[in-house]
């Protein structure tokens, strides 16, 4: 390369290079799709120049639990992606992903989080879909569990015979080929509560050959959820398969506290070779599909969404109870199918769990919702306003690799995540001073403040402008990609 070749220079900042290491003055050139160059460019001739002074520059952040899988269809500007910084993103998490689509009369509640565009047969039809529409962002993808019972079994709620095992992990590994970085499960729900050891350590064999991985919503967030923590950790000892805890919480006052041993569990696996992971988001309630089971056991349930009773949506569930003269439980039967926020963990807890060394951020955000949870909009300026300039929980440099070399790094993500010649073009531009999350409770898609500039592979995303391009790719998995750079 030339030095004229420069398509951009962005000028003046602080360079945060994702790696974890401390901050410094440096300009970034960027030709085409890469980091061409760092350092001090200002005799550099560029195309265009930007001037970041007093901002941090930092790699674009990896969210790496979304359920974003058709909203590429359905809201392509995924704006509540690019205006907190997410240049990339893993989707398909908690056992549900756009492919493959059940078979006929096959259906499962969770599959509601995702959308209203029909399932795709395969993986590789959803790529296919994906390469013609263009992402604005990059998209890294798992294959549900869930999918791959409803698809290959004719009684998903019953236990697999020999021959239907054996097609979910010919399924499994066709997905894996046509380029999905691992499989999902969500234990905690129907169907991929019915799984045992056995069909589940198929599976994860089928992954670790593959060098993919297994990311987890685990059986029980609750009681018991040291046993469940416990169970996916078994699994990835038994089967070598890379595995991560999705947004794990300890729920309901009685558990707040149990990550001390559940972390402790992890940190033990990891010594012993368990290639072992998590995530959070930095909010104190979870939110998914409404559950009538969970309506006498959680005192505060705000309903996201309703299919037969729209107008709820946004409402808490015992003031519909109350309203309608029933108890929640009966309140919650007659909302389904809905979704819910159920407000039952500990704030101090959640910020332990993210002080965690292999913890990393995930929005676990639900586009389709009417009423979201904040987290759609807010997770990662909530993590660099609240957590870092407000409570002090890391350094902002330590933040920001949570958020992008440790993601690409577990996912396998090649060149992504870091700021260093030969990388992606994936950056986002920050004022650390006033970067901060604004959606809340009651205004849920309040965009946030503080993120200036973000580019994905080398072309600006945000601030959003008429004609702008999607540059997003397609992203596959290669282990080692810590040390990996094309």
């Amino acid at each position: 390369m030339r030095q004229g070749d420069l398509d951009l220079i962005i000028e003046g900042g602080w360079l945060i290079d994702g790696l974890g290491g401390p901050r410094r003055r440096a300009d970034v050139g960027v030709a085409g799709e890469r980091i061409a160059a760092i350092g001090d460019l200002s005799a550099v001739p560029a195309r265009r120049r930007v001037d970041t002074a007093g901002r941090i520059v930092a790699p674009g952040f990896i969210d790496v639990h979304g359920h974003d899988d058709l909203m590429f269809v359905e809201k392509p500007d995924l704006a509540w992606k690019t205006s907190q910084g997410i240049t990339s993103v893993v989707v398909g998490n908690c056992g549900v992903s756009g492919a493959p689509a059940p078979q006929a009369g096959n259906t499962a509640a969770a599959l509601a989080l995702l959308g209203e565009t029909p399932l795709f047969d395969s993986m590789g039809d959803y790529f296919d879909e994906l390469r013609v529409r263009q992402p604005v962002i990059n998209v890294a993808a798992l294959v549900g569990h869930a999918n791959l019972r409803l698809a290959a079994m004719r009684d998903p709620t019953a236990q697999p015979t020999a021959e239907e095992q054996s097609l979910m992990q010919r399924m499994l590994a066709d997905a894996l080929e046509a380029g999905a970085v691992g499989f999902s499960t969500g234990l905690a729900y129907q169907p991929g509560g019915m799984a045992r050891q056995a069909e589940l350590e198929g599976l994860a064999h089928v992954a670790a050959a593959h060098g993919a991985m297994h990311t987890s919503h685990i059986r029980n967030e609750g009681d018991e959820v040291e046993a469940a923590v416990d169970e996916v950790l078994a699994i990835g000892r038994s089967t070598g398969c890379a595995t991560v805890l999705s947004h794990h919480k300890c729920m309901m006052p009685r558990n707040w506290g149990k990550s001390r041993a559940t972390l402790a569990n992890i940190d033990r696996a990891r010594a012993e070779g368990v290639d072992v992971a998590l995530d959070i988001y930095p909010y104190p309630g979870s939110s998914t599909i409404l559950i009538p089971e969970r309506a006498e056991t959680i005192d505060d349930i705000r309903i996201t969404w309703s299919t037969p009773h729209p107008e709820c949506s946004g409402e808490y569930l015992s003031d519909i109870a109350a309203r309608w003269g029933c108890d929640k439980t009966t309140a919650a039967e007659r909302l389904c199918p809905a979704g819910a926020i159920y407000f039952a963990m500990d704030e101090d807890e959640v910020r332990r769990i993210f002080q965690h060394e292999c913890c990393m951020v995930g929005s676990d955000g639900l586009p389709n919702d009417a009423h979201p949870h904040p987290r759609l909009w807010g997770s990662f300026t909530r993590v660099l306003g609240r957590y870092v300039r407000e409570a002090q929980l890391v350094t902002l440099e330590a933040a920001v690799a949570k958020m992008t070399s440790l993601p690409a790094r577990v996912f396998g993500l090649a060149g992504r995540g870091q700021l260093s010649v030969g990388a992606w073009a994936d950056i986002v531009v920050f004022d650390a001073d006033t970067v901060v999350d604004r959606a809340t409770w009651e205004e849920p898609t309040l965009a946030s403040i503080g993120v200036e500039q973000v580019l994905v592979n080398g072309r600006q995303v945000f601030p959003a402008a008429a004609g702008m391009p999607r540059p997003g790719k397609i992203l596959r998995r290669v282990p080692d990609a810590a040390q990996s750079l094309p």
